[in-house]
């Protein structure tokens, strides 16, 4: 890395964590993928990955968790560990919020749909908001414009789409403006250079991470670069997996109760989800076929 992105990852460090020392790992593990490791001990702990993904790359692609058909609900549930090894992605997160009952299939919270297949409509709940990935990987993000069907503020045509509950930045401006209680989050904007930026945020681990609020997230999405951005399902489901080549998951998933004396160490408690994003990309210049 040269000297000016190094100083440019100090300051963001410094810029998170209060002025305090903290630590960033910097990696390039695919062509057109970043990825950033922070990790901070005070004024409180708190780690987070941040995978900055280049647009105009050519070998990158988009696909999200596909329709159960004919089966019953809308998807079937999974990790995003077992959703990367069965996509072959090199790339992962979570996405949609979901009916969490247990079920092996479950149905998606607001719109959702993969290689332009409507996975879930609109709905009537708090996730109103979504960023769609179109085919030339193009990002827009949209708002729902009613209770039902697709369509969306501004109109695009749906290719691969995911919803969130919150907008956190906007016209490169914060949104959020309380905070609310700290949890592990995800969530996903997009830079003024063309970037997807992917943020998990580790959480209700006391001397590993102690999360975010939604406003923290906010600020820390634009801070990095984001000029729109929204909050995904975070929580248990936060969860970031990484190919290199083996998938293997990044963070540490954490549940609302963790067991005592569970150490803060990937791959923390996986929770099955019922939508993941995942990214594919060509290996980075120099690395080993």
């Amino acid at each position: 890395m040269n000297l000016r992105l190094r100083i440019r990852h100090l300051i963001l460090a410094l810029a998170l964590c209060g002025g305090a020392w903290a630590q960033d790992t910097v990696t390039r593990p695919f062509s057109g993928v970043t990825c950033i490791h922070h990790e901070q001990q005070a004024p409180e702990p708190l780690a987070w990955f941040l995978v900055r993904v280049d647009l105009a790359n050519p070998k990158i692609r988009f696909i999200t968790t596909k329709s159960n058909g004919d089966a019953p609900r809308d998807t079937r549930t999974q990790t995003t560990l077992e959703f990367a090894k069965e996509t072959g992605a090199q790339i992962a997160i979570n996405a949609n919020y979901f009916t969490f009952d247990g079920d092996a299939n479950t149905d998606l919270l607001g719109l959702a749909v993969s290689e332009g297949t409507v996975v879930s409509p609109w709905d009537n709940s708090g996730s109103a908001c979504a960023v769609n990935i179109s085919k030339d990987n193009k990002v827009t993000f949209i708002n729902r414009v009613q209770e039902s069907g697709t369509n969306t503020q501004p109109p695009v045509t749906l290719y691969n789409a995911v919803s969130g509950r919150y907008w956190l930045v906007k016209d490169n401006k914060v949104v959020p403006e309380t905070g609310g209680e700290r949890h592990p989050r995800t969530a996903i904007g997009r830079s003024a250079t063309n970037e997807l930026l992917m943020l998990i945020v580790d959480g209700r681990s006391g001397n590993h991470s102690v999360g975010m609020t939604i406003r923290e997230l906010a600020d820390a999405t634009k801070t990095l670069g984001a000029v729109e951005a929204i909050a995904l399902d975070g929580g248990g489901s936060a969860t970031l997996v990484l190919a290199d080549p083996l998938p293997h998951v990044l963070n540490v998933p954490m549940p609302l109760q963790a067991p005592a004396g569970m150490p803060a160490t990937p791959p923390g408690i996986q929770r099955e989800n019922g939508n993941n994003l995942a990214v594919f990309a060509a290996p980075a210049e120099g690395a080993a076929p």
